[in-house]
């Protein structure tokens, strides 16, 4: 399923925060492997993606305004057919509040994995690009287990950092 875009990611990155889908897809642009998943408007859009993805699915309510999701119940995991993806996409979109400005569904291959991360980069006034990397699901910022580097950086710093969070052994 492909995204009309009218600027590049590149420029679009450049000028504003970036939702999860539009970071994968800037991250899938440079070689990283991303899950499969598209951002959809209504319940009908919401099955036909899942159908399409290939069950489970993950389903998340999605908007500019929208940043913890799991706190709000706004993520519905394990969605094995279609039914339960449109019951789930019409509870999502009743939980919908006006402070949540537009919002849209994101249907994504679920993935099992052994431990959930969280990668961010911002441009430090000091430091300049520096990359995130931490804990992450929903308990990222309960424990807020990361660590930091200036950009760019090599493979035996990843590996450095990911061997530095105090979950590593989890």
């Amino acid at each position: 399923m492909h995204v009309e875009r009218t600027l590049p990611l590149t420029v679009v990155a450049a000028r504003r925060t970036l939702s999860e889908h539009d970071s994968k897809l800037l991250l899938a642009e440079h070689g990283v492997t991303i899950s499969r998943e598209v951002v959809v408007a209504d319940v009908d859009g919401a099955v036909a993606a899942a159908t399409e993805i290939g069950f489970p699915v993950v389903l998340k309510l999605v908007g500019a305004r929208l940043a913890h999701k799991s706190e709000r119940g706004l993520v519905k995991l394990g969605l094995r057919d279609a039914l339960s993806v449109a019951h789930a996409a019409h509870e999502l979109l009743e939980k919908r509040l006006a402070s949540d400005g537009d919002v849209s569904l994101l249907v994504a291959e679920q993935v099992i994995g052994g431990r959930e991360l969280i990668v961010g980069l911002v441009r430090d006034a000091a430091f300049g690009p520096t990359v995130l990397l931490g804990a992450g699901g929903v308990s990222a910022e309960a424990v807020s287990d990361t660590q930091l580097r200036a950009l760019p950086i090599s493979r035996a710093d990843l590996d450095d950092m990911l061997e530095s969070l105090q979950s590593a052994n989890l």
